[in-house]
């Protein structure tokens, strides 16, 4: 008896909630979700910098769709996105690379003398096509200082 009376005080609350609810003015129902959307964003973002402190926004944003969408999508579907991101993850670390770059007064050709390459040129030209590990190495205490990078 006790347990039938909580379901219909629960239904009835469920329903004076829909009712207020529905009766709030649609800016203020997209205020309330997008705010739910942040939270969950913020949490997932959180979580991808506690696993990996310099991971990019494109890591994080592809957390977020395969958390929250990864069953929307086919598995085709769903690769292309992860390459998509993929290709904004390594720009991101080109923007960044080529902060640091710029903020120690590097040229390429100082790039070349300390790795030890022939060519200030072939530096760059490996660098446009894909960031090397080693320069992400460099990159990494450098966004520790300036997180905005």
């Amino acid at each position: 008896m006790e347990f039938s009376n909580n379901v219909r005080a629960s239904e009835q609350a469920d329903f004076l909630y829909a009712k207020w609810y529905a009766g709030l003015p649609d800016e203020q129902k997209a205020h309330f979700f997008l705010s739910a959307f942040e939270m969950v964003a913020d949490q997932i973002r959180k979580e991808a910098k506690a696993n990996n402190e310099f991971c990019t926004e494109a890591d994080v944003l592809l957390r977020f769709v395969e958390i929250t969408q990864q069953d929307d999508y086919s598995a085709e579907t769903l690769q292309f996105i992860r390459d998509k991101f993929a290709e904004q993850s390594e720009k991101e670390w080109q923007r960044r690379f080529t902060h640091m770059r710029l903020a120690l007064n590097w040229s390429y050709n100082d790039i070349s003398r300390f790795i030890g390459a022939k060519k200030g040129t072939s530096v760059k030209a490996s660098i446009n096509r894909k960031l090397p590990a080693f320069a992400k190495l460099a990159v990494m205490p450098l966004l520790r200082w300036q997180p905005d990078a």
